[in-house]
């Protein structure tokens, strides 16, 4: 049995005061469970003064014992089995056998002469030891099984030995019964402790989704603020450098550079208003209704919009083979398959004008059966095979989202290809991250 440690969890100074009133009110009802009945049990018993002193003595000690030594939860489980086991085996030693009621389970210890006649109650005559219960059911509940366990084993084991060498003749029913009450104690306990591990299990587990939850909308803002403010600040980067170029040579041009940098200045601006925007509206407005977004979600049918706004050195050129219905409107695919495959291409393209001195670039865009794949792909001078920044992060992690895949393919001067494979429609049930918030 190891060595007990005072439990800080234990009602005492600085403990809550939800645990303090628990152990008051168990001290008054072990108080008021066990000392009237001692005490008229003493005075109506044809028993020994000793018998009486030990009887109503562990009437009053034992909650006291109960209450004071509440930090120690395994030695007080202990201490209050010996004191239990004292007064069964003084009481049944000193007090003569009534007959084979008195030993088992038969008539009432008051017989025919009354409840406030003198008679002679035997050795089966005991108090409810409420004290000793509460206590092996609170070190169960506590952690400290082997002592609980243990203690009332020793009241048992203790009554079983040490009965026949004072001359006390157990009944049958007196030990079935007493083993019941013992191994009640004992389950009520384990019980007890185990739906308090089984609520802390959940709690920590509703504790590490929560924290899940916030990791992964956590890099949902960075993906999208770093999609939205490096495409737009990149852009505004070239076109200020035009102007600048231009301003002397070429007043017009320079104008139209710095009026370039005003439109996107505003698509950027509005972009983060919308992704801002949408992390406030999870709450939903007023009426319960969803609050519209500030502007339209972007998709691939905004690609062609996004390549006549870049600027650059490098001709971009899309091949989009998506059916068209008899309007000339191409189908679209799912709105979180639409949007990650638009962020997807706008980064991509980013890093082709920023990085790869390519001459040409294309995007080609296609569905197959139940997916959709985008390939983006230019003759620049490839990756140097450092490690990845947070843009190619970025794409490969919206691509794993919404359970697709992204492979980069990078040939030294031939070039850098992007191969992109999504889900064409994803259930909302299947994405909790991604779906439910587009």
């Amino acid at each position: 049995m190891r060595s007990d440690r005072p439990d800080l969890r234990a009602p005492a100074e600085g403990s809550p005061p939800r645990a303090r009133r628990r152990i008051v009110l168990l001290t008054v009802a072990a108080v008021v469970l066990q000392l009237p009945f001692a005490i008229v049990l003493a005075a109506q018993t044809d028993t020994s003064a000793a018998a009486m002193i030990v009887r109503i003595g562990t009437a009053v000690v034992s909650p006291a014992i109960f209450f004071f030594a509440a930090r120690w939860p395994g030695p007080r489980a202990a201490a209050l089995a010996g004191l239990a086991l004292l007064d069964i085996l003084v009481w049944a030693a000193a007090t003569p056998d009534a007959g084979s009621g008195g030993h088992g389970m038969g008539p009432s210890p008051w017989g025919d002469r009354g409840p406030w006649s003198p008679v002679e109650a035997g050795p089966g005559t005991t108090p409810f030891y409420a004290a000793f219960l509460f206590a092996v059911v609170a070190a169960m509940v506590r952690g400290r099984q082997l002592w609980a366990i243990a203690s009332a084993a020793g009241v048992w084991v203790g009554c079983l030995l040490l009965g026949p060498m004072l001359g006390i003749d157990w009944s049958v029913g007196r030990v079935v019964s007493a083993t019941m009450g013992l191994a009640i104690a004992v389950g009520i306990g384990a019980f007890v402790r185990r739906r308090g591990e089984l609520a802390r299990q959940e709690a920590a587990e509703q504790s590490a989704r929560h924290a899940e939850v916030v990791q992964v909308e956590r890099l949902r803002i960075a993906r999208d603020l770093h999609d939205v403010l490096g495409h737009a600040l990149s852009q505004i980067n070239v076109q200020a450098g035009v102007g600048e170029h231009l301003i002397d040579r070429d007043p017009e041009q320079a104008r139209s550079a710095l009026a370039a940098i005003r439109e996107l200045s505003r698509t950027g601006l509005n972009e983060v208003r919308t992704v801002l925007h949408t992390m406030r509206s999870d709450a939903g407005s007023a009426d319960g209704a969803e609050p519209a977004p500030l502007a339209p979600m972007l998709g691939l049918d905004d690609v062609p919009a996004l390549i006549s706004r870049l600027v650059g050195s490098t001709g971009i050129s899309v091949d989009d083979r998506r059916d068209t219905d008899a309007g000339g409107a191409r189908e679209s695919p799912g709105q979180s398959t639409d949007a990650a495959a638009y962020r997807i291409i706008q980064e991509a393209l980013t890093n082709v004008l920023r990085h790869a001195q390519a001459s040409s670039a294309q995007v080609v865009i296609e569905r197959t059966s139940d997916r959709l794949r985008v390939r983006i792909s230019d003759d620049g001078t490839g990756m140097s095979g450092g490690a990845e920044g947070a843009g190619i992060m970025g794409m490969r992690e919206r691509a794993k989202l919404l359970n697709g895949t992204l492979e980069l393919s990078s040939a030294g001067q031939r070039g850098t290809t992007v191969d992109v494979d999504l889900p064409w429609s994803v259930d909302p049930t299947g994405t909790p991250g991604e779906e439910a918030r587009r």
